[in-house]
């Protein structure tokens, strides 16, 4: 027992290690979002055609849906960037645990809110049916009972077995750290998603948990979804039909739509930061001070070296107004420099000629912008 105790304390200490270097290494504010991004991942393809019933093969029923899943969130959420791992049937490596991690890390590279692998199912019993959806476990007691419970339908190949995996490993350590951040929005989705395939009369196999190789490598929130048994010639035929893809789209399009929908509104409660009347008089404040003399005013952009250091407060995707409400404590001091990778923009506080002098300001920074750091800077982009 003494032994067990030491290893999950173990773990957990090199979890916390490991975040913290991570932290300190890369961690960076990032702008609220103007917009989302949706990885659709259409299962195998290429070499790898997944199940195969007479002609059909599951990787052609994989990526038509993600197609008609893009078409109806183009109509129904505009804003949303949409991005499918692939849109021939072509795979990302021939081998299939390659494949599968890339997949992962093309919505890593993309900072996706949410990545959704489609799927169909396949059985040995040619009357089951219905769709299911899987999310990341990572505990070896829930996905031995689950795969005891699905039997054959489990496809053994596209699983990591963690069982396998040493525990003080980089990989599981990190993987288990995104499962803990993860966990409730891939079980929100989850019961979304599911609930949405019951108002189209599909019946349900229920939420499920594995270790899929493609969950197993996402950083951010996921599911599989298996649409149906092509083994069931009815459910084939309806996957295939027009109105089947309609609908069964229909219900995950919805699915994703709410999901980033309420992510969107933990957001404002987040960027909020109390009521609307305590900002108001927080900009008052903060104009008051400047009024008054009380505050130390930075050299403006025309005083600004041509090279030096700055505090960079955060990062965007997308150009944001100077006077955004996010930069409320600092308005009309911020300027927007070019940096490299998505998050291009950004935005920075100060000029100064060494990296000792930005220390003392960096610090007042930090009580606002946490993750506020020092860049160097060259004229208008980030060395």
């Amino acid at each position: 027992m003494c032994f067990i105790r030491r290893n999950i304390i173990a773990v957990v200490l090199l979890i916390a290690g490991l975040l913290s270097l991570t932290n300190a290494l890369a961690t960076e504010n990032v702008a609220s979002p103007e917009g989302r991004v949706v990885v659709l991942d259409a299962g195998h393809g290429g070499m790898r055609p997944g199940k195969v019933v007479g002609k059909t093969k599951e990787a052609d029923i994989n990526l038509s849906m993600c197609k008609a899943i893009k078409v109806q969130l183009a109509e129904k959420m505009p804003s949303l960037e949409v991005i499918l791992t692939r849109e021939t049937d072509k795979a990302l490596h021939d081998d299939r645990n390659i494949d599968n991690k890339r997949r992962a890390e093309l919505a890593n590279d993309k900072g996706a809110d949410l990545l959704l692998s489609i799927h169909a199912n396949a059985a040995d019993n040619k009357s089951v049916n219905g769709t299911e959806v899987w999310i990341l476990s990572l505990d070896e007691d829930t996905l031995r009972q689950n795969r005891k419970n699905s039997g054959s339908f489990v496809d053994e190949g596209e699983m990591m077995h963690v069982e396998n995996i040493s525990k003080s490993s980089l990989g599981y350590i990190i993987a288990l750290s995104n499962q803990m951040t993860n966990d409730p929005f891939n079980n929100t989705f989850a019961r979304i998603a599911d609930g949405k395939f019951k108002t189209k009369g599909r019946h349900s196999r229920g939420v499920k948990f594995n270790d899929w190789t493609v969950l197993y490598w996402l950083n951010g929130p996921g599911a599989l979804v298996e649409l149906g048994f092509m083994t069931n010639d009815e459910e084939l035929k309806y996957m295939l039909s027009e109105s089947g893809e309609k609908a069964l789209a229909d219900a995950l399009s919805d699915a994703i739509v709410e999901f980033i929908e309420r992510l969107d509104k933990m957001q404002e409660y987040t960027d909020d930061g109390g009521s609307s009347e305590e900002n108001v008089e927080e900009v008052k404040s903060e104009e008051k001070k400047k009024d008054e003399g009380n505050t130390v005013e930075p050299k403006t952009e025309a005083e600004r070296i041509e090279s030096g250091y700055t505090i960079q407060l955060l990062s965007s995707k997308h150009s944001l107004s100077l006077n955004d409400s996010q930069f409320k404590a600092y308005r009309g001091r911020v300027v927007e420099l070019m940096g490299t990778g998505s998050y291009c923009y950004k935005y920075c506080f100060g000029s100064y000629a060494s990296k000792a002098e930005a220390r003392e300001e960096l610090e007042r920074a930090k009580e606002i912008f946490k993750d506020a750091y020092i860049v160097h800077y060259e004229g208008t982009k980030i060395k």
